[in-house]
């Protein structure tokens, strides 16, 4: 039985380029090349003739380059994805790239295994966008519903109990990959306010941080927020941390909930990077989260501080809203996976990947490796993880939220 087939155009200059890329495409049964270009012009021209699915674009081209070309596209024909290839890896290149409104970019030289793939990702989930606007169009004769209230969005906190286990590194990334979930509103706050790195790690080197938001002293519009929340070029808005720790004094746990409140009625999705403790401001937020993201390792100091963490949060009735997600789960430390579920009492939601390589360019870099290296396989576990959690995405109950009682004078009588 045949399937539907991707149909590809190619965008290159150079002929034998383009004949490379057709050839590496060819044993893909699930993928047709249906044309080529070789400026952007007649890019535009075809793609109005031939209607291909996705367009690989060259980014050096004589006359109009491949960023302008994407642009135009973009408009002229809403429903063609673009992916760019280019011999430029640099972040300025990947942020003009992803700011034209491409999908996607592969350095040269291609790979047939990596492309593909791309193709593949990059087709799903524009056919996922356009669902939407699909039954939005066929929506016919009777009149809509009266508008429901929106319900809130997912606050997800990524916690663990000691540093140097890689959660600032997990925060922000898991931001960008529900983000590329069907292009979801994401916001990521830093509250590690003391030593918060969320904008060292995206050399985020100027803006407002959440210290001036909330020194404001204003209700939380949405222009009020959006003055002080960043836009990053990976597509989600950032709150980052107090520049000075002195800073830190001046916030209070009441002032936290309620940003992040009106944050969730703004975003689908609001992951909040915390710090190691339990302190009053973490654990307001700890019981105002819907998921908690509990980051651990299999070394024993992580797993004996794990375990410590865990009879804290059982006295504050909160372990039912964690999940375990083991961090460079390759790491042979003597303790297989079996065992620490079976020590802890646990069972371990989702293993993520260390990646001595990739990790560190993209903190050099300060580009979130989900945009750097979207192909390497850590990015492709955190692709998995984020779609697990939208799969899985369930909010807890009204009545339940308010008949929670805060429980943070428990926690000083340990």
């Amino acid at each position: 039985m045949s399937t539907e087939k991707i149909k590809v155009l190619i965008v290159d200059d150079i002929q034998q380029t383009r004949k490379d890329i057709a050839r590496l495409l060819y044993f893909e049964e699930d993928l047709e090349v249906i044309g080529e270009a070789a400026d952007a012009a007649e890019a535009l021209q075809k793609i109005g003739g031939l209607s291909p699915d996705i367009v690989l674009m060259d980014i050096n081209m004589p006359g109009m380059d491949g960023i302008t070309a994407t642009e135009h596209a973009g408009r002229l024909y809403p429903g063609v994805a673009v992916i760019i290839i280019s011999i430029q890896g640099e972040a300025e290149y990947l942020k003009k790239a992803m700011v034209s409104g491409a999908r996607d970019y592969l350095t040269k030289p291609l790979n047939s295994e990596e492309m593909a793939a791309t193709i593949r990702n990059v087709y799903r989930s524009q056919k996922q966008r356009q669902i939407p606007a699909a039954a939005e169009k066929l929506s016919v004769l009777p009149p809509p519903p009266p508008p429901k209230e929106k319900p809130s969005g997912v606050l997800s906190v990524i916690f663990c109990g000691k540093g140097g286990l890689g959660k600032t590194t997990v925060s922000v990334n898991l931001a960008v990959a529900l983000a590329q979930q069907l292009r979801p509103k994401v916001v990521l706050v830093d509250l590690d306010l003391s030593f918060g790195d969320v904008g060292v790690v995206l050399n985020l080197t100027e803006g407002k941080t959440i210290y001036d938001l909330l020194r404001e002293n204003s209700p939380f519009t949405p222009e009020i927020l959006g003055n002080y929340l960043l836009r990053h070029f990976s597509g989600i808005d950032i709150l980052p941390a107090p520049l000075s720790p002195q800073d830190a004094e001046y916030i209070s746990a009441g002032q936290v909930a309620g940003l992040l409140k009106a944050l969730q009625e703004q975003y689908d999705y609001v992951i909040v990077d915390t710090p190691a403790n339990f302190q009053e401001i973490n654990l307001q937020v700890l019981e105002l989260a819907d998921e908690i993201l509990m980051l651990l390792t299999r070394d024993i100091a992580a797993i004996k501080n794990t375990r410590t963490c865990l009879s804290i949060f059982d006295s504050l009735h909160l372990r039912g809203k964690i999940r375990f997600v083991l961090n460079r789960c390759e790491q042979n430390l003597g303790v297989e996976v079996p065992e620490l579920e079976k020590s802890l009492g646990i069972t371990v939601y989702h293993q993520l990947p260390g990646d001595d390589r990739t990790v560190p360019v993209s903190l050099n870099k300060g580009i979130p490796f989900m945009v750097s290296s979207p192909q390497a396989e850590i990015s492709r576990s955190f692709r998995r993880l984020a779609g697990r959690l939208a799969n899985g995405r369930s909010h807890v109950n009204s009545e339940e939220k308010q008949g929670r009682k805060l429980l943070l004078n428990r926690i000083f009588s340990l």
